[in-house]
């Protein structure tokens, strides 16, 4: 412990040293004609270990070769975003992290609970209901919300409500009766939080599904670039699980099964869907688990058949159905399968779904089954019209009326013999107090190859809001006799910007973390 400590001290000395400076300038070393940069202005305490904290949060998804050279954290109430997505998350700040986590069933005990958890105990937790332990990649623990000496439930659900902030169950209450009564018969975790950066729906289900840090699981963001290639690389495009470095609780249990169990796993996007499935039959020893992804392109649901299987009965489905023939909802053009998933008509496409496999999928025999549900209307109407508008405050109340359903068609099947976890990946920012802070990412990489590679324009590789990462070509930043310290100094002086770290300040901070450490076995829960 000692040395963790002074590790984590280290860490926060070179924060303070890259934050708190004197007023002198740095040179670049190509020539005293070369742009100088000024350092930010002193930060106070509080500042420093704000600062701190945000920089453990990249650590936990600091990866080698996956981690973008410089890490940034938009000012509270400013963001970035692209131009064609009105709001973006991914920041450390509340509106992004604070999510909702709840555990509902015969097997809880109810009540609120003000101790801290996090995505990465949902595995652990609905492991122990099973009676079966996560590797020891775990990071995560079992939550205190079991009751002991019970029989495992005949079906273990989980539910991520893509882009649920929490305070919509407060806010929105009167929209989403199905979830309030859920909320008031549950374990309920007041204080649940993401505690890693970038907050992101590819890197939010990776932990979730897994148990453990995204440095151990490998997701980093939506995307990364290959450096090698000079191309972007997708996370889990076209349901390619490859890049899930550890096992999931959907493989640890159809393979603790030997494939017995059924497995069903939903989601309206590749890189929700296909992390909750795990690798399916594209591991060692494993089995083809249900896996419906949507496909924005043709409006059907598909799989990637390598690796799982889309039941025969979902394959005619299409959201070409959902739109009225004005193709308007609310206001708003959505007759395409991509738009269309921006609107309250989107949700009862997805529950369809479910609730045909919840009928049709032999659930509830000798082996307990798993559902694993990524439900995306919040997020989808949250990127374009908001957490306070209308469509926000509609789309949730059709999403609750389509729970309901889903709940229904589970009840027929096993009573009330389950036990459904509801959590969120990622939480939505406001409307901006003003349009001014409101950033596109590629004015961020204008600014930067304005100021340091004019000519040339090619100094900054990739860059992604939702990833918080810039990913930089270091030759050609060597060959311009530049650092990243160079860059991060310049980009923390614009006034919208609170922290940028290089990914060696991450990897220092990474390092000083305490290990890995496998999560208890629950030995109790019979």
């Amino acid at each position: 412990m000692r040395k963790v400590g002074s590790r984590i001290a280290i860490t926060l000395t070179l924060v303070a040293m890259t934050w708190t400076v004197s007023s002198q300038q740095v040179k670049r070393s190509s020539g005293s004609d070369a742009p100088r940069i000024q350092h930010a202005a002193p930060a106070d305490a509080t500042t420093l270990a704000t600062r701190q904290r945000f920089l453990e949060m990249f650590a936990r998804a600091y990866f080698p070769g996956r981690t973008g050279q410089l890490l940034i954290v938009p000012r509270e109430g400013d963001f970035i975003t692209r131009p064609d997505v009105a709001y973006m998350h991914g920041s450390p700040w509340t509106y992004d992290v604070a999510i909702p986590l709840m555990f509902v069933g015969p097997a809880v005990r109810t009540g609120m609970y003000s101790t801290p958890a996090v995505q990465q105990d949902v595995a652990p937790t609905l492991a122990a209901a099973l009676g079966v332990q996560m590797p020891p990649t775990t990071t995560g623990r079992v939550l205190p919300v079991l009751r002991t000496g019970l029989a495992r439930p005949r079906v273990v659900m989980l539910l991520v409500l893509d882009g649920m902030r929490r305070d919509y169950f407060d806010r929105y209450a009167a929209s989403m009766p199905t979830l309030t009564a859920l909320r008031q018969r549950s374990a309920w975790f007041n204080q649940a939080q993401v505690n890693f950066l970038p907050t992101n729906t590819a890197v939010g289900h990776s932990t979730l599904s897994t148990g453990t840090d995204p440095r151990v699981h490998g997701i980093t963001g939506v995307n990364v670039y290959e450096r090698t290639q000079r191309r972007r690389h997708d996370f889990f495009a076209g349901g390619t699980p490859q890049d899930l470095m550890v096992l999931t609780l959907a493989d640890v249990w159809q393979l603790a099964t030997a494939g017995r169990a059924i497995i069903l796993a939903q989601g309206s996007i590749d890189r929700a869907a296909t992390p909750l499935a795990g690798h399916g039959a594209c591991q060692l020893n494993g089995a083809p688990v249900v896996l419906a992804s949507y496909d924005q392109e043709t409006g059907n649901w598909t799989t990637n058949p390598n690796c799982f299987r889309l039941p025969a009965y979902l394959k005619d489905r299409n959201a070409k159905t959902l739109w009225p023939a004005s193709g308007e909802w609310m206001g708003h053009e959505i007759d395409s399968t991509a738009a269309v998933r921006y609107s309250a008509l989107f949700p009862a496409f997805e529950a369809d779904a479910m609730a045909a496999m919840m009928e049709r999928e032999p659930l509830g025999d000798k082996v307990p089954d798993l559902i694993l549900m990524n439900y995306k209307g919040a997020d989808f109407v949250g990127h374009k019209y908001g957490p306070d508008s209308d469509e926000m405050r509609v789309t949730l109340g059709e999403m609750d009326r389509q729970l309901k359903r889903m709940l229904s068609a589970l009840e027929a099947k096993v009573g009330n013999d389950y036990l459904l976890a509801v959590t969120a990946d990622h939480g939505m920012p406001p409307e901006p107090s003003s349009p001014d802070r409101r950033h596109l990412a590629p004015s961020i990489v204008d600014l930067l190859h304005e100021k340091f590679d004019p000519d040339a324009k090619q100094l900054i590789t990739s860059f992604e809001p939702e990833n918080g990462q810039i990913f930089v070509d270091e030759d050609r930043l060597s060959s311009l006799g530049l650092t990243l310290r160079d860059l991060a100094h310049f980009l923390e002086s614009q006034p919208f910007l609170f922290a940028v770290f290089t990914n060696e300040d991450v990897c220092r901070a990474a390092n000083a973390l305490q290990p890995a450490t496998p999560t208890p076995r629950h030995s109790k829960y019979k």
